[in-house]
This record gives C-alpha cells, structure tokens and sequence, in this order.
C-alpha cells in the first residue's frame, strides 16, 4: 500500500472538515478533503486557482452588481451511502458554521457567514448566496466559496450516536447542540475508524486504522465514490515523524513512497536517486515573512518607521540566501505572495526587488535621519523628532538600534542566511538579539501579540509563514495585514486597508495587484525568500503525483497508481 509522510513536525489530529482554531492547518484540511469534497477544489495542476472539473460545483455566475451567486451543484456526487449529495447538505454546513463560527479556525469577523443576507435553495442542485455587499468574484470565490463543505445532512444532522438524524439543526439552539456533539465526536480520536459518522463520505477515500498516539493513519478506497479519477489504489498510509532525521531514516527503509529529503540534508539526494527515487523540489504558493512588532512598547517606535524597515530589508539579500544556504531550493519573496512561475496572482511588481541588497544604502538611510554609532558599533538617535532628518515618534535621544528576534529552530539552511542576516546588520549599526524557539511556539507568541501588545522586534520562520490554499487563495494581506489582524505583529495603515476592501469588493485583477505593490513597499513585514516546501523523494514505481500542487501539504492520492 502506498504511503507518504506528513512535514516533520506535522500530525493529523482532526477528522471534521469544519476545523477548530488549533486544527485549522493545511495537512488536515488535506486528509479531510480526501473524505468530505469541499464545494470548490482549489489547485489545479501546478497553478494556483480552482479545480472546477474536480469540484462538486459548477463555476459561480455572479449577478446584480456580484451582490448575489448561484450555485449549481453537479448531480453524480453520492455519499457512500447512496445517497446525492444535495443543496440539503450545503444548508446543514452553513447552519452548523453560524452555529459555531467563533470557534471555526477559517471564520473571519465579517466574511462568510456574516456576510451573507440570505441564502436560498431552490431545488436539490441549487444554492443561492445574497451578499450585503458587491464583492470582487475571484476574491468571494477564491477566498470564501473554498470553505463550504457539503455535509452529510442525513447522518450528522443529530446529537448523539443514537439520535434521530436530519432534523435537529433546523433551530439555531438545535444547530448549536449538533455543532457541540460533532466537535466532541472529532476530539474522541481513538474512536475514529470505528465511528459511523466518520463512514458516511463522498470522497474518494474513508479511514480505516488510525494511532492515536503516533497518529498515523490508514485510509482505504470509498467503493461507492462517484467523482472524477477514481483510485487505483486500494488505499494509502500517512506517516508523521518528530524530527527528519527519523522521516529520512523511514524513507531510506523503504517504508514511505512519498517522502522528503529535509533542506539541510539535500547532499542525500544522489543516494535516493541510486535507490530507486525520483527527487523533485516542491514549489508552493505562499509567503516568507520577518514579522515586526508593531504593537510593541520597546520596538514598536522603530518599526513605525518606514526608512527603518527599508534600511533593514535592504539587508536581505534572497538570491544569495536562495543559493547558498538553501541550495537553490528557494524563490525570491518581495511581497504579499512569493514569485511563484506563471501564477496571475503575482503582480508583475512583486517579481523585483523593490529594497535590492545594498547596506551601503541602509547606512545612509540611517545617517539621514540622525543615527550615529554608539557603544559596541550599535547605532543610537542622535537627533529626536519628527521632521524628515530626525529619528521619528516616540524615539528619544540615545535609544539604540536593536530588536529581540525570535526564531524558529531546526532547520540548518534558514539559520545560516539568519546569521548572515545578523552579521550584516552589526556592520551598519542595527543589533539583533536572537532568541530561537520552536515553530509552534512561535506561532502561539506572533498570533497573541498584537493585542498584547508585543514583547518582541521581529519573528522569523524557517519555511512559509503563511499558505494560501483551500480557505485563502489570492494574496491580498486580509487575514495578514488588515484591520484586527491575527499575524502582522499589529500592522495597519488606512490606505492598506482601503486597498484590501477594493481587493476584496471590485471585481478583477488590478485592485488585487494594487494591494500587493502598496504592502510590498510599505514593508508591511519584512520580505525574506521562500523555501520550497520539501524536496520530495518519491519511489518510481508510484505514478500519478505529478504535478505537484501549488498548496503547502497537498497531495492527492486518488490520481496515485502502482507501475
């Protein structure tokens, strides 16, 4: 039977394809998805966007100035039941997410659902949405339509095992109770390949074994699934590993048909290629941030600073970083969304540097607006104020020029270009004090800190910082950047958001590239490359996973075959 390993780090602890704050992360969204088909498929091939051929739904036609979008649904979609998948199950999904949304990981203040006036459904393969607002068709499909999963009404629709099914979530109290009952089935793991919720699917695959201790699991072909590829397989594996040390170990055993070769461990690569394996970088569409401390009370004045943030992302230079810490396993990042090849998604403005390395350049910045070198080569203000000569607001006369970074450990290749990084900055008078601390910490530390306020300068992660995917699809900064952001470190300017409302609400391309080109220089984060997601190693006798998909973590094993 085929397997392949989750990320190093990265386990499958969540069954629901309505994810909680904490299991909200693209390798379950992926394993879900191969068992509960989401509306629309993002990916397509090796492109960003969505997969309408394997969606279960028809492409959207908006109307009435894009303030209304119908839906209809494709007839040959059956649970394993037999049953049609039907508009019915669209309404049992949105009535648990208004149930729940406070609590469901893609729930945006003021996107789906409470975004919506009402929702029709004329007959069984019909859903009509009637928005409260005209909103831009790429972005209400690629980041909002991507987040409906029809759910099986007939089996779920209950609260308890032995409950009637396909009535209790008519009321809102009926719809929270089944809401409260399906979280607390999905937290009860070691019950999940004997659970019959868990049974009725409409994807190609069910699950079959599952540890909840180690978390792998054994997924078997859904002999009743009527969607486009069928599986050749009889099923698959998922393995998940602590360290890449132990994921390079099962590879080299022979117990993973798809693996990873880990970065900082590339030199391996002739050896898998010897041994039977095909070696391939894994391209993704996302980005690689330094974020900054907006919110902070130490370094929060500095970061204001926009000639600050210039002088330290004219520090960073990508392409050597790209080819000599990470191998050439990297692409440049100078925005919102790296340069991904061939993406319309990317402005033609993100595909160069606006800050190319210089620190000649960041030194006179500095100079220009009164820092001079103090004890230890460390720049300190000289000249307070606000004027354009002077250090800024709320920086006083002999404050230094330095941040606390913190960064996440592990990974040999991101630690050699962050030390480059540091030895640079030291040369033109910025301090940098680094704190290395794992991803999952850091992501609890970036998330909480911007009503914190926050207690550091900058956070640096070793892959992506942020994925687009199943739930976000355009790079457009809403969750990132906008106002009451979760990740930004507290950024916000009025024109950066009126920039991502018109992303959001008028229709084509250019207000989206608008955003991007205004968050790329006004250095909403620090720019830093990206590196590919793996270096996959997959055994040649497994056929089908090309072309590797743009999402972080997704594959699809239905397209999979033995040679």
């Amino acid at each position: 039977m085929p397997s392949y390993a989750l990320p190093v780090g990265q386990f499958f602890t969540w069954i629901l394809p309505i994810d909680n704050l904490v299991a909200s992360e693209n390798w379950d969204i992926n394993i879900e998805g191969n068992m509960w088909l989401p509306l629309y498929w993002a990916g397509n091939g090796s492109q960003p966007g969505m997969n309408y051929t394997q969606s279960i739904g028809e492409p959207p036609v908006y109307s009435n100035h894009d303030k209304t979008v119908t839906i209809k649904m494709k007839t040959n979609f059956k649970w394993s039941t037999g049953a049609p998948v039907t508009s019915k199950d669209v309404k049992f999904y949105f009535q648990l997410l208004e149930a729940g949304k406070k609590t469901v990981g893609e729930y945006v203040p003021g996107l789906l659902p409470t975004n919506i006036s009402s929702i029709t459904y004329p007959n069984s393969s019909t859903v009509v949405m009637h928005l409260k607002r005209s909103y831009n068709p790429a972005s209400f499909t690629g980041d909002q339509l991507g987040w409906i999963y029809p759910l099986p009404v007939q089996e779920w629709d209950r609260t308890s095992l032995t409950s009637p099914a396909g009535s209790a979530a008519t009321s809102p109290a009926g719809a929270k109770k089944v809401f409260t009952f399906l979280f607390s089935q999905c937290k009860n793991r070691q019950t999940y390949p004997t659970n019959p919720l868990w049974k009725v699917v409409d994807g190609p695959f069910e699950i079959d074994t599952y540890n909840p201790v180690t978390h792998d699991a054994t997924f078997k072909t859904n002999r009743h699934y009527s969607g486009p590829n069928k599986p050749r397989i009889a099923g698959y594996k998922v393995f998940s590993f602590t360290t890449g040390t132990a994921e390079l170990d099962a590879l080299r055993s022979g117990l993973l048909t798809f693996g990873y070769i880990p970065l900082g461990e590339t030199k391996e690569a002739p050896y898998f290629k010897s041994h039977g394996y095909t070696i391939k970088p894994w391209r993704i569409f996302a980005n690689a941030v330094v974020e900054l401390g907006f919110t902070s009370k130490t370094w929060g004045p500095l970061v204001k600073q926009l000639y600050i943030r210039q002088a330290l992302q004219h520090l960073i230079t990508e392409g050597r970083f790209i080819k000599l810490a990470y191998g050439g396993y990297g692409i440049p990042d100078y925005g919102p969304i790296a340069d991904y090849p061939g993406s319309k998604y990317v402005s033609p403005q993100l595909r160069r540097d606006p800050y190319p390395y210089s620190p000649q350049a960041a030194a006179k910045l500095l100079k220009e607006h009164g820092w001079v070198k103090g004890p230890g080569g460390i720049d300190v203000c000289k000249r307070p104020g606000t004027s354009a000569s002077e250090c800024g607001a709320g920086i006083p006369k002999g404050k230094r020029l330095s941040f606390k970074y913190l960064y996440s450990t592990g990974t040999t290749p991101f630690f050699a270009a962050l030390s480059s990084y540091r030895t640079v900055a030291k040369t033109v008078g910025i301090g940098l004090t680094l704190d290395g601390l794992s991803a999952t910490t850091l992501f609890s530390i970036g998330g909480v800190c911007p009503k914190g306020p926050c207690d550091w300068g900058m956070i640096g992660y070793s892959g992506y910082m942020w994925a687009f995917g199943q739930y976000q699809q355009l790079p457009i900064g809403t969750a990132q950047w906008g106002k009451g952001n979760y990740w930004g470190g507290g950024y916000y300017t009025a024109k950066a958001q009126k920039l991502i409302t018109a992303a959001v609400t008028k229709p084509g391309l250019k207000p989206i590239y608008a955003v991007e080109n205004y968050l790329s220089k006004n250095l909403a984060s620090l720019w830093w490359p990206l590196q590919d997601n793996e270096v996959a190693a997959v055994k040649k006798s497994l056929g089908g996973w090309e072309p590797l998909s743009p999402y972080v973590d997704f594959v699809q094993p239905q397209n999979w075959y033995v040679k």
